[in-house]
């Protein structure tokens, strides 16, 4: 329904333009290259977002804490950039839920890895999931050389795999920007997660 709003709204108003965002796990490019869906075949302009670096990690949070009033403990602050590893999205939505009254860093990060892990959960619905949550608990185990984790896999599963079986899963791990091309978490919030699902 929104989506046919949005793609209406697109072609008839001229002076109208839109904001989608998502997180790194690619539902945008699954809605968008859909054919199916009504905002298929519209132009797009993709803009990436970077970690930010320490220096403007606190930056971004003290200025928005001082915006709204909120008297936040540099301590805090430098935990919070420390553990979110400069991840713009983490960053603003610790902020806004530290303004709302959610509690402190840790009750923040509890919430947020549980958010983290739907969002985990989503993006294993409709895959051979027991082996992707397996590779994501060897991952954050430390192991990441492919033939370690393939012989994970096949111990788990007790029986031999074809290469192919962790090449696409790790394919598609790279492609979500859940891990990097070395096999780590590009997010602390999402290895976190991966750990207990």
């Amino acid at each position: 329904m929104l989506h046919n709003a949005i793609a209406y709204s697109y072609d008839y108003y001229r002076n109208l333009s839109f904001i989608l965002t998502g997180s790194e796990m690619c539902v945008l490019y699954d809605i968008l290259r859909n054919t199916e869906n009504p905002l298929y075949g519209r132009a797009f302009i993709k803009i990436r977002t970077r970690k930010l670096r320490k220096g403007k990690a606190v930056n971004l949070l003290e200025m928005g804490f001082k915006e709204v009033g909120r008297d936040v403990s540099q301590r805090e602050i430098d935990i919070v950039v420390e553990e979110l590893d400069g991840i713009i999205g983490w960053l603003a939505y610790y902020g806004y839920l530290r303004v709302s009254g959610k509690g402190d860093f840790e009750e923040i990060k509890r919430e947020t890895v549980e958010l983290a892990k739907a969002e985990l959960e989503n993006f294993l619905k409709g895959r051979v999931s027991r082996r992707y949550r397996l590779v994501l608990r060897l991952l954050t185990e430390g192991v990441k050389e492919w033939s370690l984790l393939k012989r994970g896999l096949e111990k788990a599963e007790g029986k031999e795999l074809s290469d192919r079986v962790i090449y696409e899963i790790l394919q598609q791990l790279k492609a979500h920007s859940i891990i990097d091309e070395e096999n780590n978490f590009t997010d602390p919030i999402i290895k976190e997660a991966s750990k207990s699902i």
